[in-house]
């Protein structure tokens, strides 16, 4: 074995399965992300609309919550709203995931408010699983 294959075996042990729950309408979005972070050996949970995916991050444990904003009906920030009303925003790692026009004044008032990260569509995937794999391991 070459010394590059024992790093890669090394980094491979270090990076334990996470429980990834995503929430997104977008069905083609929430698809592709579960087989990719499936493929890298992630388990996902899939909530195609606000209101499921709150109560999912509510009587789940996730190691990490991606979710988008901009939803119909109960969007993401009436996600982060109920779960700030609730004192429990702190208690979850959301990395907010959005294509929506936001102003970094937004983002930056979310974090402060308790969400704890952000990611902007469209995404990189690979900088999207280091970003997971990062806020999993805060």
């Amino acid at each position: 074995m070459s010394k590059t294959d024992k790093v890669k075996s090394k980094q491979k042990e270090e990076i334990k399965s996470l429980e990834i729950l995503i929430i997104d309408d977008n069905e083609q979005i929430t698809k592709m992300l579960t087989t990719f972070l499936e493929l890298k050996e992630h388990k996902c949970t899939v909530a195609n609309d606000g209101k499921e995916g709150l109560a999912l991050v509510k009587e789940n444990r996730h190691d990490v919550v991606l979710l988008d904003l901009a939803m119909p009906e109960f969007d993401g920030y009436s996600v982060i709203k109920d779960l700030e009303e609730n004192d429990m925003l702190k208690n979850h790692k959301i990395i907010v995931f959005t294509a929506s026009t936001i102003t970094q004044e937004e983002l930056d008032d979310l974090v402060k408010r308790g969400v704890t990260s952000y990611i902007l569509k469209p995404i990189d995937i690979d900088v999207l699983l280091a970003k997971l794999v990062d806020t999993a391991n805060l």
